[in-house]
């Protein structure tokens, strides 16, 4: 489905899906660089559904089948990607649109769907966007995850080379390349875990859905423009959640202890020993309960109890 967004830009709109019952509290699922709705898998939004949400999964602006910014150019990526190694703490690099377009993007669609309020759950770069929301409009956020992201200090240590490296390599020209570029990509941010037993499948529906890397460029321009919202996440008062993997080989678990750190009080942090930078199935249960549990304090306005989460599964 597509949603019209009233927008500074002329003729923006989002691909979105629902699942459950609009009458129920909404939750926003943002998901992360390069990354089409489809992440934010079948089985995860309809169990997180069952619980009693309105989920919605949803396209970023240019990936997927939301509105492509192909007339703002693509950035130089890795001249500005050294660039933010070596000077980001001192200067900022200019971006096409940052992240604070995207929470717009983001609010525009709730507003576009009727919805005044929604619980926010971001994952990567999709927990940049949720933060960034709950720092400019705190008033229509019930509540707030934050799944293997950051607060975008620049003293946090970097990713492991090698992935990084590898997810900057341009795969082949033709669609059996970008298939398998697909699949070898989410293998590595997997590890230590095996993807699921239908990635090549899922690879496949991915590309075939739709292939733009250059919105991926100008994503990624808007993360390494990002500001450091360790200051302003310490003034949220809705109820938080960070969840990161201990594993995590492309945001380290650092960023995840820092964003928590960050937002102090009763956040609540869910480590999740053997997780890497995706969550796949068998770590559903364990990040649905966090989620869950974060949402419905909103509600009750208690604590987060999440001692009996097993976060040791291998």
């Amino acid at each position: 489905m597509r949603a019209q967004i009233e927008s500074s830009v002329e003729g923006m709109y989002l691909e979105y899906e629902t699942f459950g019952d609009e009458n129920n509290p909404p939750v926003l699922l943002i998901m992360g660089l390069a990354v089409q709705m489809l992440a934010w898998r079948e089985k995860f939004c309809e169990d997180l559904a069952a619980k009693g949400f309105y989920v919605i999964r949803f396209d970023n602006r240019d990936i997927g089948l939301s509105k492509h910014f192909d007339e703002l150019g693509s950035p130089p990526l890795v001249r500005r990607v050294l660039f933010n190694m070596f000077c980001g703490r001192w200067f900022k690099v200019g971006t096409p649109y940052g992240l604070e377009d995207m929470a717009r993007d983001s609010f525009g669609l709730l507003s576009a769907l009727g919805i005044e309020k929604a619980h926010l759950v971001g994952a990567s770069m999709g927990g940049t966007i949720a933060q960034t929301m709950a720092i400019m409009d705190p008033a229509r956020v019930l509540s707030l995850c934050s799944i293997m992201s950051t607060t975008g200090a620049r003293n946090l240590p970097d990713g492991d080379t090698r992935v990084r490296l590898m997810l900057l390599k341009k795969p082949g020209p033709t669609h059996e390349d970008r298939v398998k570029r697909t699949i070898d990509a989410i293998t590595m941010i997997s590890a230590p875990q095996e993807p699921s037993a239908d990635l090549a499948s899922y690879a496949e529906r991915v590309v075939s859905r739709s292939y733009h890397p250059e919105g991926a460029t100008r994503q990624m321009n808007a993360i390494i423009a990002q500001n450091d919202r360790t200051k302003d996440l310490g003034g949220l008062k809705m109820p938080c959640v960070v969840i990161h993997g201990k594993k995590d080989p492309l945001v380290p678990v650092q960023h995840g202890e820092a964003t928590a750190a960050a937002i102090g009080g009763d956040v609540g942090l869910v480590v999740i020993e053997n997780m890497g930078h995706v969550i796949v199935q068998k770590f559903n249960d364990i990040v649905i309960s966090a989620i869950v549990r974060n949402a419905q304090r909103g509600i009750n306005r208690g604590g987060l109890d999440i001692s009996d989460l097993d976060v040791t599964l291998e």
